[in-house]
C-alpha cells in the first residue's frame, strides 16, 4: 500500500463547488483519493503518508485533452502558418503522414505524450490512429508512460474531403473491412489494460471520407462494443456545406440521421453549428471538444462556446495537433479558450476561469464516460493530481490562484504529476520516459519523413 499527502499551497478541488481551499492538503492511499480539505481535516488521517510538499503551489485534477492528434507532434514548426483547412491538409499534413512508418508515428506519439505529462495532462482522447501508424506499439507507449488514453481507430471508406472527392492521398487511404476488422481486435487486446487507464473508440474520419453504410455500420459497433465515438465535425463552412449537400440537413440532422449523437460521442471543433444544434448536443448528452488556437491559426472561425454552455452542452478542451496548434499545453488552451470567447461577445463574463477550468477536468472526464472516477479531486476518485507551482516570477506575486492559473501560468509551471497514484512527473522531470532520447528521435524522425515526402521546410537564415 502507497500513501501520499500532498500538504500545503493551494488546492482546486474543480468538485462543483467553485471552491480554493487555502493551505490544503490531499491525501492518497493507492491509486484513489481518500480525502481532501483543510490541514485540521486531513492531517489526523495522514499517519505514515509520504509527504508531498506543496507549499507556494496550486493542486488542481488532471487535465483531460479531448481531442489530440498523436502523429502529429512530428509535424511542429513544419507547416506554413498561411494556409486554410483544406490546402494545408491536402499539401502538407496528409502527404506528411501518408509516408509515415510505425516508426515515425510513435516517434512522434512519444513526443506528444512527453508533453501532455510534463504540461499536467493526464488523460486524452485520440482522434484517428491509422493502420500504417501500428497501433499496438501506440498503444503499449501508453501503457509504459503512464498516461489515460483513448486511442481511436480511424474508420473510413472513401477518398474525400467534403466537395473533394479525391482529397486523400493513397498512404492515407483504408479499406472499410479492414478497419472495422482492425478496430474489433485492437479493442478486444486493449480496451481496459493498463489498469484500466486505456479504452479503445472509433474515430470516424471527416466529411466525404465515410459512406452512409459506415456511420450506420460505426454507431452499431459503438452499442455493440459499448464504446465511443470521435470525429470532426462543422470545422469549417466547407463541412456545412457537405452535411447539406450529400444528406440534405443540419450538422446535427447529419448526426442524428446516424445515430450519432450520445454519451461518450465527442465531435472537434462544431465552429459553424447553430441553436438547434446545440440543444440536440444538449439533450443527447454529446460532447464539443473545443479546440480555440487551431481553429485561429486556420482562420477556420470562433466555436460559439458560450452559446453552448449556456444551453447545457457538455464542452471539453482540444490541443488539436503540433502543427495547428504547436503546443499540446492545456493550461495554456485554457486561457486563448476563455479570452477569444470574451472578444467573441465583446463581454468579459461569457467564459470565466472557473468555466475553462471545468472544460478542462470535469466536462473532459465526462467526455470519457468517466466523470465517477475522473475530472475532480474527491474521495474515491482516481488519483489523477497536479502540482502547479506559483513561485516564478511570471506567475507572482501570489494572489487569486485561479487566475495565476488561468491568465499567467503555462504547462512550463508543472512540477508534480500524479495519474492512478503513481507519479509520471516529479520536480519537472518525466519518470516513465526517456526525455533526451524523445527529442533526439523526433529530430531523426522529422527530416526522414519531409524527404519521403519530397517536401522541405522554408529555413531562416541565421547568418
Amino acid at each position: 500500500m502507497s500513501r501520499f499527502l500532498f500538504k500545503g499551497g493551494f488546492v482546486i478541488p474543480v468538485d462543483g463547488r467553485r471552491r480554493i481551499i487555502r493551505d490544503g492538503c490531499v491525501l492518497v492511499e493507492d491509486d484513489l483519493v481518500e480525502l481532501v480539505g483543510s490541514r485540521e481535516l486531513v492531517l489526523p488521517h495522514a499517519a505514515g503518508a509520504e509527504v508531498v510538499d506543496a507549499e507556494g503551489c496550486l493542486i488542481i485534477p488532471g487535465l483531460v485533452d479531448t481531442h489530440v492528434h498523436l502523429a502529429q507532434a512530428l509535424l511542429r514548426g513544419v507547416v506554413p502558418d498561411n494556409l486554410t483547412l483544406i490546402p494545408w491538409l491536402r499539401n502538407w499534413v496528409w502527404r506528411l503522414q501518408g509516408v509515415y512508418d510505425e516508426s515515425d508515428a510513435r516517434a512522434s506519439a512519444a513526443l506528444c505524450i512527453l508533453e501532455m505529462l510534463k504540461t499536467g495532462t493526464t488523460s486524452f482522447i485520440e482522434v484517428h490512429i491509422h493502420t500504417r501508424y501500428g497501433f499496438n506499439g501506440i498503444a503499449e507507449l501508453v501503457e509504459r508512460s503512464g498516461i489515460r488514453g483513448v486511442l481511436s481507430k480511424a474508420v473510413m471508406d472513401m477518398k474525400g474531403y467534403a466537395a473533394a472527392e479525391n482529397a486523400l492521398p493513397p498512404g492515407m487511404v483504408e479499406d472499410r473491412e479492414a478497419c472495422v476488422r482492425e478496430f474489433k481486435q485492437m479493442h478486444s487486446r486493449w480496451a481496459g489494460r493498463a489498469d484500466g487507464r486505456i479504452d479503445v473508440w472509433l474515430g470516424l474520419r471527416s466529411a466525404g471520407a465515410v459512406s452512409e453504410d459506415l456511420y450506420h455500420e460505426a454507431a452499431a459497433l459503438a452499442r455493440e462494443y459499448d464504446t465511443g465515438i470521435t470525429n470532426h465535425v462543422a470545422e469549417v463552412r466547407e463541412d456545412v456545406e457537405y452535411y447539406r449537400r450529400a444528406f440534405g440537413t443540419t450538422v446535427s440532422g447529419f448526426l442524428e440521421r446516424f445515430n450519432l449523437l450520445g454519451e461518450r460521442r465527442v465531435y472537434a471543433h462544431c465552429v459553424w453549428v447553430d441553436e438547434d444544434d446545440m440543444k440536440k448536443f444538449a439533450a443527447t448528452g454529446t460532447t464539443v471538444a473545443h479546440c480555440p488556437s487551431s481553429n485561429m491559426k486556420l482562420g477556420s472561425g470562433i466555436a460559439p462556446v458560450s452559446d453552448m454552455l449556456r444551453h447545457g452542452v457538455n464542452v471539453g478542451l482540444g490541443c488539436d495537433g503540433g502543427p495547428s496548434n504547436d503546443a499540446y499545453d492545456m493550461i495554456r488552451e485554457m486561457k486563448t479558450a476563455a479570452l477569444l470567447q470574451k472578444v467573441r461577445t465583446h463581454n468579459p463574463d461569457t467564459l470565466t476561469a472557473w468555466d475553462v477550468l471545468e472544460m478542462a477536468t470535469r466536462n473532459g472526464a465526462r467526455a470519457m464516460g468517466r466523470l465517477n472516477r475522473l475530472g475532480s479531486i474527491e474521495p474515491g476518485k482516481k488519483a489523477d493530481l497536479v502540482v502547479v507551482s506559483l513561485k516564478r516570477q511570471s506567475v507572482s506575486p501570489l494572489s487569486n490562484p485561479l487566475y495565476l492559473l488561468v491568465y499567467a501560468a503555462s504547462g512550463a509551471d508543472v512540477r508534480d504529476v500524479m495519474v492512478d497514484g503513481r507519479f509520471v512527473v516529479r520536480d519537472g522531470r518525466c519518470l516513465t520516459l526517456n526525455e533526451e532520447e524523445i527529442i533526439k528521435n523526433s529530430n531523426k524522425h522529422v527530416e526522414r519523413v519531409l524527404a519521403k515526402a519530397g517536401l522541405s521546410t522554408d529555413l531562416v537564415a541565421t547568418t
